[in-house]
């Protein structure tokens, strides 16, 4: 077996996966590594665009887009390495960023997944490295507003990621590590039947880590390994909402209580429709603090509009 495998799930990546690929090429070096690139059945040839720039990765062009969980599966069932890098086609990593996610692996006691620190383009550091565990009450906050009322806020905002120490060497435990860049020891992907297959996009980075702790593992993040991702690269403002909501809601039914679960479900309606009714109040500029990119008045009444797409999670999509 190989040390490390890369794992790259492209579709529609043509215009930018080259930049991900010249920054693999420079990080692999002197590692025992493979990457292996994924494409969902793209019509933009983004096949053609990866074997031309990089022949030294293994291109894997299926014929069909069911999805980032089972396109990541496809890859990792090909893939030889002790431990899986998955990494997003618009994600850019820093040349010592595999090493860094390894010896964090195994340093740590049964850690398992670990991510990195996520940097904007301009190379300030992007919260989105990591997310809290959504709970009843951290749904209550988003149906009453208080989420975006008071955005950052531990008590009122619990989703929100904290901002980092400012020590190179942090390693913090997390509730979900970001899916953007997301590294995975081969004996917890196998334990835990890696992404679950009926998450269609978003969302199966947070229901690994929440499996992932349920059995004992520390997910984490660490402060030497980074990334640079520009997210949103592959999706409408609106239809991303669309499944980001089916996400939620199938982690709600996934993680909750039973009892608590068509509450979760509720109070994600109910705040979906207090800022569509909103309007602009609840898209203020400040919702974008702690790397939450301002959702658009308009878009939140689309969301409403088609909650019956949403609100029965990616089992009933």
């Amino acid at each position: 077996m190989t040390e490390l495998s890369v794992v790259v799930l492209t579709y529609r990546s043509s215009a930018y996966v080259g930049k991900c690929l010249a920054a693999l090429e420079k990080a692999v070096v002197g590692l025992d590594a493979e990457v292996v690139v994924v494409d969902n059945a793209s019509d933009d040839g983004t096949a053609e665009t990866v074997r031309a720039l990089a022949p030294w990765t293994r291109v894997v062009a299926r014929d069909t887009n069911d999805g980032f969980a089972r396109g990541c599966h496809a890859g990792a069932d090909l893939a030889s390495g002790d431990y899986l890098l998955f990494v997003n086609p618009d994600a850019e990593v820093s040349p010592e960023t595999p090493r860094a996610l390894i010896d964090c692996v195994r340093g740590g006691s049964k850690i398992g997944i670990v991510g990195g620190r996520c940097l904007t383009e301009t190379g300030e550091t992007d919260p989105r490295s990591w997310w809290g565990r959504p709970t009843p009450w951290s749904l209550f906050c988003f149906a009453t507003g208080l989420s975006t009322v008071f955005p950052g806020r531990p008590r009122f905002d619990p989703e929100s990621p904290r901002p980092w120490s400012g020590s190179p060497d942090e390693v913090r435990r997390v509730p979900i590590v970001t899916g953007g860049m997301m590294l995975v020891e081969r004996r917890a992907w196998d334990e835990l039947g890696g992404f679950d297959k009926s998450f269609f996009m978003y969302a199966e980075d947070a229901d690994l880590c929440l499996r992932a702790a349920a059995a004992g593992y520390r997910p984490s993040v660490t402060a030497a390994a980074t990334f640079v991702h520009p997210a949103g690269m592959s999706s409408s403002s609106l239809r991303k909402q669309v499944l980001l909501f089916a996400g939620k809601v199938t982690l709600v039914r996934r993680h909750f209580p039973p009892l608590l679960r068509g509450l979760g479900v509720l109070s994600l309606k109910a705040g979906v429709l207090l800022r569509a009714l909103a309007g602009r109040w609840m898209s203020s500029p400040g919702a974008d603090r702690q790397g939450r990119p301002t959702t658009k008045a308009e878009d939140w009444r689309g969301l409403w509009q088609a909650r019956g797409q949403w609100t029965r999670g990616w089992d009933g999509v």
